[in-house]
């Protein structure tokens, strides 16, 4: 189904929340450079990427919000850009996440404002608990550029470990998603983070595709 209105009554949507939301208020800028990018266990472009960030949080209702812009843009390849749009909702141990994927070719002809199947967005809904050293997150495309409607879900724990600022994070992935897993449902993203200051590596397998990723990355 064609949403034609979708851009319009998202930006009307955002304009609502930062009026309405003015304690603890703030914007955010930052960027990180990754040597790969690496989503969910497959490599979107097979190049270095710079992936910058606007975001704007504010306390709510009890809880977090934030809206945000993120994207990642490949050095050496130019079918690897993403501009995304966000909003997401945290109480508690429990986060809530509305996202919009965007793949511009910056053709002249990216089709921003069309939401249909053949469109230019995929729009997914997300949401996440935390418990000790353990999260689990779950994600569903409910509209967009994906007919399938894919599903991912993602267990990660984080161990009690602290050594001269490290910190280190292990988690495991499956989804169906048809531009990461060749199956139907398969495990595709299987790993190790480790991170200390702005700098930050991981030891990637995915089993599906029979290979594995060590990215490394830097934010400022």
């Amino acid at each position: 189904m064609k949403h034609p209105n979708s851009s319009k009554n998202i930006l009307i949507i955002l304009a609502g929340l930062l009026l309405s939301s003015q304690a603890f208020a703030q914007f955010d800028i930052g960027a990180d450079v990754v040597s790969r990018y690496v989503w969910r266990g497959s490599d979107f472009g097979n190049s270095v990427s710079v992936q910058p960030a606007l975001t704007y949080g504010a306390e709510l209702g009890g809880g977090t919000l934030e809206i945000g812009a993120w994207g990642s843009f490949a050095i050496a390849s130019a079918a690897a850009n993403e501009n995304d749009l966000y909003i997401s909702y945290s109480s508690g141990p429990v986060t809530f996440v509305v996202t919009d994927y965007f793949f511009p070719a910056y053709t002249g002809d990216d089709a921003f404002f069309d939401y249909a199947e053949d469109g230019g967005h995929v729009l997914e809904a997300g949401a996440g608990f935390s418990a000790g050293v353990f999260s689990l997150s779950g994600y569903y495309n409910f509209s967009g550029a994906d007919p399938d409607n894919s599903i991912y879900v993602e267990l990660g724990i984080t161990p009690p470990y602290e050594v001269e600022g490290i910190e280190l994070g292990l988690f495991i992935g499956a989804g169906n998603y048809v531009y990461v897993v060749e199956d139907d449902f398969a495990v595709c993203n299987i790993g190790l983070s480790v991170g200390k200051d702005n700098y930050s590596a991981g030891y990637i397998v995915n089993p599906d595709q029979k290979t594995s990723f060590l990215v490394f990355a830097v934010s400022l």
